[in-house]
């Protein structure tokens, strides 16, 4: 079996920061002026833990339909585009005959909603929940917050902690994948 992943976003507007005129609050300030020229990996990471590695500038807003299935994985000398438009997310019906196939060897596992209230399960009264409740959809433009920085050794430490921590999440994400991998079955000519 394979895992496919529907989802469907409702973007209700962009949130963009004024760059030119954007200004640190006291708590930020204050968190950056504790960094020391000297690198301490712990006392970098736990900023890092705490602030983040960037500040988002510029973001989607709104809401989103995330659904899982599973499907059998071996279709053979099927495309797989064929068989991905006839999952029946959303209660998607077949649209012909082969779809009706398809569509029988798969099977919804859960449908999860970001943004609104999230316990509404009709999706037209989910969908007139989101102005009042939006989620964060997609960061569209961040700034590191080395940027923010004057100290030139302060700044490197920023750069350096921040390059870790994208490698190290790279990475865990890539033995996420191959353990996936490993455990789906191959298909058999």
């Amino acid at each position: 079996n394979a895992l496919a992943l529907s989802q469907r976003v409702i973007g209700l507007y962009t949130l963009t920061l004024n760059i030119s005129t954007f200004q640190l609050n006291s708590f930020a300030r204050n968190a950056l002026s504790q960094l020391t020229s000297t690198f301490d990996p712990d006392l970098y990471e736990d900023f890092i833990e705490a602030w983040g590695t960037h500040i988002i500038t510029k973001s989607l807003i709104g809401g989103m339909i995330e659904e899982r299935a599973k499907v059998t994985k071996c279709f053979l000398g099927t495309d797989d585009r064929i068989v991905a438009g006839c999952i029946p997310f959303s209660g998607r019906g077949p649209t012909n005959s082969s779809c009706a196939y398809y569509a029988d060897q798969t099977q919804i596992l859960s449908t999860r909603r970001l943004g609104g209230n999230a316990e509404i399960e009709n999706d037209d009264d989910w969908r007139r929940t989101i102005a009042a409740a939006p989620a964060l959809l997609q960061i569209l433009e961040m700034i590191p917050w080395n940027d923010f920085v004057t100290d030139e050794t302060v700044k490197q430490n920023l750069r350096t902690i921040i390059r870790y921590r994208q490698r190290n999440t790279d990475f865990v994400q890539t033995e996420a994948v191959r353990h996936v991998d490993t455990r789906l079955a191959t298909c058999i000519p």
